[in-house]
Order: C-alpha cells, then sequence, then structure tokens
C-alpha cells in the first residue's frame, strides 16, 4: 500500500500546532477538573458490551471539548485528519490517552474509515460525532453505520449538559462549560442497524437520540 501524502503545513501553522499541542491538554485538564460530572446510565454502556467487542459512542460535534475530557484515558478511538485543525486535534487527544487514526472526510476519507473498522474489529472502542468534522450540525452521516454494522459493535448514543457554559459562535455552537459548572453526561438505549434499512430511517433514529439526550443533559445540569 502507498503511503498516504500528508499536506504540508506552513510555518506558522507548524507554530501553531506545536504550541496548542503543548498548552491544550493542560488547559483541558485544569478546566476540566473543577467541573463536577455525574454521568447517568452507566449501566447502559457495560450491557451494550459482548466479548471481545467495543462499543461506538456517537455524540453530537458540539459536545467534544467536555466528552474529551470524560473519556480521558481510555484509549477510545478517533479520527482525526492531516491538516491543521486535525494536527491540533491529534496531539490534543493523544495527550489525553486517546488513540488516534489518521483520515478525514475530503481526503484519505476511505482509507480513515477503514482503518477505524480494523480498530474496532479488534475491539476498541470508537468515538465518532455524526455531524463532524465540518458539519451541517445535527446531520448524520453514513460512516458510523458503516463502522457499527461491518463490525458488530453498537452505537451507543451520549450527550453533555452543563449548567453553565459558553456557546462558541461557530457552526456547531460548541459547548465550553465554565469553570465549577456541573456537568451531566447521558447516555442513550444502543442502536443496531443493518445494511438493509433505509440509511433516512437510521439516520432519523439516531438524531432522534441524540437530540432528546441533549436535551435531557441539559435538563439535568439545570442549564
Amino acid at each position: 500500500m502507498m503511503a498516504e501524502a500528508r499536506p504540508s503545513l506552513s510555518l506558522g501553522d507548524r507554530f501553531l500546532v506545536g504550541a496548542a499541542g503543548a498548552a491544550g491538554p493542560v488547559l483541558v485538564k485544569l478546566l476540566g477538573s473543577t467541573w463536577r460530572i455525574t454521568v447517568t446510565r452507566q449501566e447502559i454502556v457495560e450491557r451494550a458490551r459482548e466479548p471481545g467487542k467495543g462499543v461506538i459512542y456517537a455524540f453530537w460535534h458540539g459536545f467534544l471539548l467536555p466528552l474529551e475530557y470524560v473519556y480521558r484515558g481510555s484509549n477510545i478511538h478517533v479520527l482525526s485528519s492531516w491538516h491543521r485543525d486535525g494536527e491540533i486535534s491529534a496531539r490534543l487527544m493523544t495527550s489525553l490517552g486517546y488513540g488516534v487514526v489518521r483520515g478525514s472526510t475530503s481526503r484519505g476519507s476511505t482509507r480513515g474509515l477503514m482503518r477505524m473498522l480494523g480498530k474496532a474489529v479488534d475491539g476498541f472502542d470508537l468515538a465518532i460525532t455524526p455531524d463532524g468534522p465540518r458539519g451541517p450540525a445535527h446531520t448524520v452521516s453514513r460512516g458510523i453505520f458503516y463502522l457499527s454494522e461491518k463490525s458488530g459493535a453498537p452505537i451507543v448514543p451520549a450527550a453533555a449538559g452543563a449548567s453553565r457554559a459558553k456557546h462558541l459562535s461557530s457552526w456547531d455552537s460548541f459547548m465550553v462549560p465554565l469553570p465549577f459548572a456541573r456537568l451531566v453526561v447521558a447516555y442513550g438505549e444502543p442502536l443496531r442497524t443493518t445494511a438493509d434499512e433505509p440509511f433516512e430511517e437510521k439516520a432519523a433514529r439516531l438524531k432522534a437520540s441524540l437530540d432528546r439526550l441533549s436535551e435531557e443533559a441539559a435538563a439535568l445540569a439545570g442549564d
């Protein structure tokens, strides 16, 4: 197999990647250490597991920051691109104890998806943002169903809510829980789909679950 071509970064981008990669994990850990975290229905995850198989966590991209703190050190595998933002994300996630698979929805997407499938088949947990990395927000893409159906790993919907948070003016309304906020992580019932089920139907099921969990987590956190 030919080596995957990596896009070159400018000197300024390389400096930004290095600085963010060094400071990012420290800042996330400092901020996260102040949150009061409650996880609801953790038993759903354990019940969904089968011997030798992992699960695929699904959540909206806007909840990435709080959930990457909660899941830190778990060796969950995530997909990250070769571009500048992906390089920053990869360094941050590696420092927080994640496995990083390189690929994207634009460059090397098939290769990245196949590498993620290999990790799922090997029994690793995966984390997927069905509307990432660039949206549209709360719109489910096909890749998560391919990974679940081919590996046999169930999809476990998840969401986060915070009592006090800043929502950035980004496409995903990226949530940054404020210091000392109450953070609630909510899990939904596992989804299992088949290749014969119309994509629109399984996408609607996953979206409904994620939207419902988002409202539930926000209510429980007191947002």
